[in-house]
């Protein structure tokens, strides 16, 4: 296996960092991996080892604000600069594997974010894949978020709240929760009363662009998953034909940071749908 590290430019100038894994021969497609909330890309090892092996190349950035990307904690002028600094690394990675398929797979707000970018560049795409989403955020989150106007989000964009996140909800894995209380790449801090407002927003649409898009698309969640909910009500939203839904019960918001057995499962549904796209 193969590992890199690299950067580009963002259209406002931010330095945005990425890292990207490959096998020793030709990868037969590529995937590009779009993180969560107040994570990155480095989170996704379980992904990596599952999946490089078997021939496919995986690309990940740390969206500005997070990670080793530069850019304010927590906070974006517009949800649209996350899908604008995903075009540039997918123009990166066809660059790079011109003649690859290439998928999407986005966790949680990178969900979100795929979502969006499938909405706007799905010719892009071969596939996208869906990982602790829903069109509401957990209802601390949400019940917090709710109670902020559209005028504060404006008037005081970088405004701190407390989002009350329990990372014991992320996984049945302790070590994968003791691991993301201490990893220094995670942000702990509160979020911003913009990024806020625009998450919740935008996942409350969910459903509305799925409904348009018709490439294949596989949705893989937790059944109590605390952080991200209503993956069942945007399930009967999905119109396209090659559709594939998978609900693990019991388990929580990281499906591929859970306990070894579960994941494993999780990640042989991964690796048998790609195989049937690729």
């Amino acid at each position: 296996m193969k590992h890199k590290e690299s950067n580009f430019k963002s259209d406002d100038d931010l330095t945005i960092y990425f890292q990207y894994w490959l096998p020793e021969d030709e990868p037969v497609a590529i995937i590009q991996v779009v993180h969560g909330f107040a994570e990155h890309s480095g989170r996704y090892l379980n992904v990596v080892n599952k999946l490089v092996p078997l021939g496919y190349g995986l690309y990940a950035d740390d969206h500005r604000g997070h990670g080793k990307s530069e850019g304010t904690t927590n906070y974006v002028d517009s949800f649209e600069q996350f899908i604008d600094d995903q075009k540039r690394f997918n123009d990166i990675i066809k660059k790079n594997h011109p003649d690859l398929p290439n998928f999407m797979l986005g966790h949680s707000m990178g969900s979100g974010i795929a979502t969006y970018f499938a909405e706007k560049y799905e010719q892009s795409l071969n596939g996208l894949i869906l990982s602790g989403t829903g069109n509401k955020l957990g209802e601390e989150l949400s019940g917090f978020v709710k109670f902020m106007s559209k005028v504060l989000a404006k008037l005081r964009p970088k405004m701190k709240i407390d989002p009350k996140l329990d990372p014991q909800f992320l996984s049945h894995d302790s070590k994968v929760v003791d691991a993301y209380i201490n990893d220094p790449l995670v942000h702990h801090e509160e979020v911003t009363t913009r990024l806020g407002y625009v998450m919740l927003k935008k996942f409350e649409n969910i459903g509305k662009i799925l409904e348009k898009l018709t490439l294949p698309i596989l949705i893989q969640s937790g059944s109590e998953d605390q952080a991200v909910k209503g993956v069942k009500t945007i399930i009967e939203d999905l119109t396209m034909e090659d559709k594939t839904v998978k609900i693990y019960d019991g388990l929580y918001h990281e499906v591929y940071n859970e306990v070894k057995d579960e994941r494993e499962k999780v990640l042989d549904d991964l690796a048998k749908w790609l195989e049937r796209h690729k």
